[in-house]
């Protein structure tokens, strides 16, 4: 009998553990460089004339014997009189709805539902981005630039805080008092020094990873400012379909950091050719990189592909898209709990 599961609820009674789901993401991104396609297909998403989109995430749990995928809608703005606004706006958001399948028998296993939240925790962009900073920065890595103070960031500073011994942690983000809440907030959560500052220079001072989390639609630091043997992890993504509506390719980071970088991964390659976008697909219509010379997430958690070769090298990952074998691992993840806990419902 299928099952309906209120993803909200599971987070409520405290069954969502941090440590155990970005344990799970790497074992997906694992599944993701052995099985390629198999457990993962690019993201799909279409623009309605309106500009609401709706995306679509397919992929298997194959450790949970699950497959299915995860769709969700939002209404984002990225211009304004023919201008580029400097950030995204989301103006509506529908619900991620999880559909889950067996992979043995094909029979429905369950509907799970997760009420979009302007401070909802993401899970899923967090734990991938601290996987993907874990396998490149430094080991010795204490210090992070954080740009960004809205709900990405706060997620990615609880999933970071896992996987780096944070000391002291710089935020910078285009309004004060925004970045001041924030980093009041983020110290008492987490009990951690965390200063909000005056610039991306301020910020950079000293960071050994440099994390963009915001909804920038323009890149937020300089690259030419980027110190030797830093990390930088980026969330920004575009895709064609929002560019040609809007006129708009949104970028978190700039033409230089990119050119500076020895080691440059991303999640699919295949998703960054298709949705056209802007760091990496630019720079390589550019000429300045190869899709060669670009590493896969999932490869470089198998150990196909070598992350930092030294201390000294610029490293690059741009979390570019979300992906199906990471959300179905996440919804499979708390299907089980609700099961183990009582809270699903059968359909």
């Amino acid at each position: 009998m299928a099952l309906l599961i209120d993803f909200d609820e599971v987070e409520r009674q405290g069954l969502i553990d941090w440590k155990e789901v970005i344990e799970l993401t790497e074992k997906a991104l694992a599944d993701l460089g052995t099985y390629g396609e198999q457990v993962n297909h690019p993201r799909r998403r279409l623009h309605c004339p309106s500009f609401t989109r709706i995306s679509l995430h397919a992929g298997a749990a194959m450790s949970h014997g699950l497959l299915g995928m995860m769709i969700h809608s939002e209404l984002p703005v990225v211009s304004a009189d023919g201008k580029a606004l400097p950030a995204q706006v989301v103006k509506g958001r529908g619900d991620y709805v999880y559909v889950l399948y067996d992979a043995e028998t094909a029979a429905l296993a369950a509907i799970v539902r997760r009420r979009r939240d302007q401070r909802g925790v993401d899970y899923r962009t967090a734990a991938t981005s601290a996987v993907g900073t874990r396998l490149l920065m430094r080991q010795d890595s204490r210090n992070l630039a954080l740009f960004g103070s809205s709900h990405q960031a706060r997620s990615h500073l609880h999933a970071l805080s896992r996987v780096m011994d944070l000391q002291r942690v710089r935020v910078f983000s285009p309004n004060p008092e925004h970045r001041k809440s924030f980093c009041r907030e983020m110290e008492s959560a987490l009990a951690l020094t965390i200063e909000p500052v005056e610039s991306p220079a301020d910020a950079l001072a000293d960071a050994d990873v440099v994390l963009e989390a915001s909804n920038t639609t323009v890149p937020v630091f300089p690259g030419r400012m980027l110190a030797p043997g830093v990390h930088v992890t980026s969330i920004a993504g575009s895709n064609r379909e929002l560019a040609a509506q809007q006129g708009v390719v949104r970028k978190g980071v700039d033409e230089e950091t990119i050119k500076r970088s020895d080691g440059i991964f991303v999640n699919v390659k295949e998703q960054t050719r298709q949705d056209r976008q802007g760091e990496i697909f630019q720079a390589v219509s550019r000429g300045h990189l190869t899709w060669e010379s670009i590493g896969e997430i999932g490869d470089l958690a198998t150990g196909k592909i070598a992350g930092r070769k030294n201390g000294s090298e610029v490293t690059f990952y741009n979390n570019n898209a979300g992906m199906g074998v990471v959300d179905v691992s996440l919804a499979a993840y708390v299907y089980q709990r609700a099961k183990q806990h009582g809270l699903a419902r059968e359909l």
